[in-house]
């Protein structure tokens, strides 16, 4: 099934336009503080990653239309956190919950490729619904990504215009012909995305586009009508559900919302005697807070 449509899909089946970023940071999973590891005494670090991703997995299994694993987070704890991630991207897949894998890459020639056949070939270990990739090396670097995506029915999000604060400094660089960088980059991806539209009218090949930029986030929305967004920036960066409205189209369609540490890390409100049970609640609490924020933004309603 393309990407576009399977995607459209689980938002109509889950009436969600919420994507629950997995962000297991170390320090909050592992360390004396950490109300996850007292709630689950004499787990080994890798037990503890995986029973973070099972729990996180089963919230968005009613609240989310995808899960957003962040890779740098499993990398970061080494072999056995390269596997909790496969079996995350697992656990989530055979729920039939898209997983789009944040790892950003972007390589030439047979670098990118290698990149390409780790994500997106069906065969992989972390092979995923879709990937985010970074274009600013050339256009040439996303080729071994659209062709690999294409060829197993994944998708691909760009970064066009990222949410952290020190983005404009490149990003924002006016060009000859008036355009921005990042204006200039999305023209590249609505031509890409162009050759491949699914059922639903949208294309496989999405923009990432910070929640944090209302202004752009509109004009790039006229710029890319058939274009998915990825919305990062949403929660704890400081974004809004009034800020991402401009991304929707018509009919509340167009982009996904991307919260991580609001709904992950709910539960460290709840003090010290927070148990198993306590914990999933506040996920579920602060998930199923945001999914209502969003369907506003959406004009989805609830």
């Amino acid at each position: 099934m393309h990407f576009a449509d399977k995607l459209y899909e689980r938002i109509h089946k889950v009436d969600s336009r919420l994507v629950i970023g997995v962000d297991p940071e170390p320090k909050r999973l592992f360390g004396e503080k950490s109300l996850f590891q007292k709630a689950n005494p004499g787990q080994s670090r890798q037990g503890l990653l995986d029973a973070f991703c099972e729990v996180v997995v089963s919230v968005a299994a009613s609240t989310a239309c995808a899960v957003k694993p962040q890779s740098a987070f499993f990398e970061a704890m080494g072999l056995w956190g390269l596997e909790s991630l496969a079996r995350c991207i697992k656990l989530a897949r055979s729920q039939d919950i898209p997983v789009i894998l944040d790892a950003k890459r972007g390589d030439i020639g047979n670098t990118a490729a290698a990149y390409a056949s780790a994500y997106l070939d069906p065969s992989s270990e972390f092979y995923v619904d879709a990937l985010t990739v970074n274009p600013y090396l050339g256009p040439d670097t996303l080729e071994p990504f659209v062709h690999a995506a294409r060829k197993s029915g994944s998708g691909l999000f760009v970064l066009v215009k990222t949410s952290n604060p020190g983005s404009g400094a490149f990003q924002d660089t006016p060009l000859a012909d008036g355009r921005t960088l990042f204006m200039k980059v999305a023209a590249a991806v609505r031509d890409l995305g162009q050759l491949s539209v699914g059922d639903c009218g949208y294309s496989d090949i999405g923009a990432v586009v910070g929640a944090t930029y209302p202004e752009e986030l509109a004009a790039l929305r006229k710029a890319l009508p058939s274009c998915i967004f990825l919305l990062p920036g949403y929660g704890a960066q400081g974004g809004t559900a009034d800020d991402v409205k401009g991304a929707f189209n018509q009919g509340g369609y167009g982009a996904i919302v991307s919260s991580s540490r609001g709904i992950i890390f709910a539960y460290e409100k709840l003090g010290e005697v927070a148990g198993p049970d306590e914990i999933r609640a506040a996920m579920l609490d602060a998930a199923t807070g945001a999914r209502r924020d969003i369907q506003g933004a959406a004009g989805a309603g609830d």
